[in-house]
């Protein structure tokens, strides 16, 4: 009997039951990060999907994204790499692209392209991959994603897709265009959506709940002909956002690990999930669904293992072990004093940043603005905003402050608005250098009291705040100056190893090896803001 139950492996690990704690509460963990960790890329999701309802409108959707030409996916494709959104954060803009009689094929294309390719991780991904590298899989990337449209919309689209009975059409009026934006972006998330939501985020606690520990660790070497297979089946349920496959990226790559199962990684792991297949599934039927797996698991592989057989990069041998792929499995062991939900909320409070914070505070916002609006129902409805009769009864005279703009002008401010956040965005939260620097200075002489005091939890957050200042130096060098010295990344590398090495003597109880080692952390510390700082000067 307990050979049934013996699902997975790792240190404690017994059965389902025998060992249920570690079973639970590591699938609660991994659901409750990646729920955090996607906040504020689903908040971009759905006031894309708002802003695409209410201000652009489903005629100029169709003609931006070429219905009825074969062009479709490209064009996809190329509003897909302008949007900061994650996998969740596509499907409610695939909702209304769908709504607005956009071939579902077309929809695939941008759905597989936007949380891989665009201005937060491209720039992110530039800080840890060399830009050929990039530029590779980026190409990669286009072939499935388009390559994969343009085949539902000849397979698929031209058969099962339903045209809209009527399009809708953008107010003219501002205050009904934001109307029509705020309704719609709050009850992006509930309806049928939440369930491919929740499917998303139950899959990943699957993986956290069963999936051995430490079993990615060896063997997904470039020689191993079977690693892009293995992370093309394990990447399915994984959620991992747009910058978190960049840096999961540069640790393969740094690690000399197989670049195939990196790659399937990107576009299965950030690029799709079981909330996509759910909504495929629900309008068009389990022999679909079965085509756009085996389209999207095929093409990948074979990119992947084109990349191992033709890249001379991966150095790594069966006997080396990589961390880049720990946050997708389960935890060695959760023991009864951690069983608990407080324990969850510590772990991903370690983790959480003001981006996340404010995505997390946003989404609850609007999720209760979006229910509140489901139960009224007719009493709040928008549809009559919507229709074509209303395109000349509202039109009124443009004031200066606040002129009428045509869709075509609406379209273009969107567009330079969502650059125009994102590159703000991007350096608020990647500060310059000597501001890092003074961040660290800080919380590292925390770290050493909690060390020489033997706090175990305040030094273990205090690290998790070092790390996290520390990884936004190459970023924030990128952005400013273009480029990356290899040996500022070195340095870097011998930081995050040092400052691991100290979490791991002090969560082992080794205090005195702890208080030695923090003299050998400082030297290194110092090495590293001279090799960054010196590129300011």
């Amino acid at each position: 009997m307990n050979d049934f139950l013996l699902l997975a492996d790792g240190p404690g690990y017994q059965g389902v039951f025998t060992d249920f704690n570690t079973t639970f509460w590591s699938a609660a963990l991994r659901i409750a990060q990646a729920m955090v960790a996607a906040a504020p890329f689903l908040v971009a999701g759905v006031l894309a999907a708002g802003v695409l309802r209410g201000m652009v409108g489903a005629e100029r959707l169709r003609r931006i994204l070429g219905v009825g030409h074969w062009s479709g996916p490209l064009r996809a494709w190329g509003i897909g790499i302008l949007l900061p959104i994650c996998s969740l954060g596509a499907l409610p803009v695939a909702r209304e692209l769908r709504r607005a009689g956009v071939p579902s094929g077309t929809v695939l294309s941008f759905v597989l392209v936007a949380p891989v390719l665009n201005p937060v991780s491209i720039i992110y991904g530039l800080s840890h991959i060399a830009p050929g590298m990039l530029l590779y899989f980026a190409a990669g990337t286009f072939i499935v994603s388009v390559g994969i449209g343009a085949i539902w919309n000849r397979v698929v689209s031209d058969k099962r897709d339903a045209s809209p009975e009527q399009l809708e059409v953008a107010p003219r009026s501002s205050h009904h265009r934001l109307a029509v934006v705020g309704h719609t972006s709050a009850t992006a998330l509930v309806g049928p959506a939440f369930v491919d939501y929740g499917l998303a985020l139950l899959a990943v606690g699957f993986l956290g709940a069963f999936l051995p520990h430490a079993s990615l660790q060896t063997g997904l070497t470039r020689d191993n002909a079977l690693a892009p297979v293995i992370m093309g089946l394990i990447a399915i349920p994984v959620y991992v956002t747009p910058t978190e496959v960049m840096m999961h990226f540069g640790h393969i790559v740094r690690d000399g690990f197989s670049l195939g199962a990196a790659f399937a990684l990107i576009v299965l792991g950030a690029g799709a999930n079981v909330g996509v297949a759910n909504w495929l599934r629900r309008d068009y039927g389990p022999k679909s669904l079965v085509l756009f797996v085996s389209l999207l698991i095929g093409s990948t592989l074979v990119i992947g293992l084109t990349a191992d057989r033709t890249i001379v990069n991966g150095t790594a041998k069966a006997t080396d072990h990589t961390h880049a792929f720990d946050p997708f499995t389960r935890l060695a062991n959760v023991d009864d004093r951690h069983a608990n939900i407080q324990w969850v909320y510590s772990e991903v409070r370690k983790t959480m940043t003001v981006d996340r914070a404010w995505g997390l505070g946003l989404l609850a916002v609007i999720a209760v603005i979006g229910v509140g609006l489901r139960l009224l129902g007719d009493r709040c409805s928008i549809d009559d905003l919507l229709q074509p009769g209303r395109t000349t009864t509202d039109e009124t005279p443009g004031r200066s402050w606040n002129p009428t703009l045509s869709p075509g002008q609406l379209c273009v401010a969107g567009v330079l608005g969502v650059l125009a956040f994102a590159t703000v965005g991007l350096y608020v939260f990647y500060p310059p250098t000597d501001d890092l620097i003074d961040d660290m200075r800080n919380v590292r002489l925390a770290v050493y009291d909690a060390v020489r005091e033997q706090d175990t939890v305040e030094t273990q957050r205090r690290l998790v705040q070092w790390r996290s200042h520390a990884r936004k130096l190459p970023t924030s060098i990128r952005i400013r100056f273009g480029s990356v010295d290899g040996s500022q990344h070195e340095s870097l590398d011998e930081l995050l190893y040092s400052l691991k090495t100290l979490e791991e003597y002090v969560l082992t109880g080794r205090s005195r090896e702890a208080k030695s080692l923090t003299r050998y952390v400082e030297k290194v510390y110092q090495s590293c803001c001279e090799d960054f700082r010196s590129r300011e000067t």
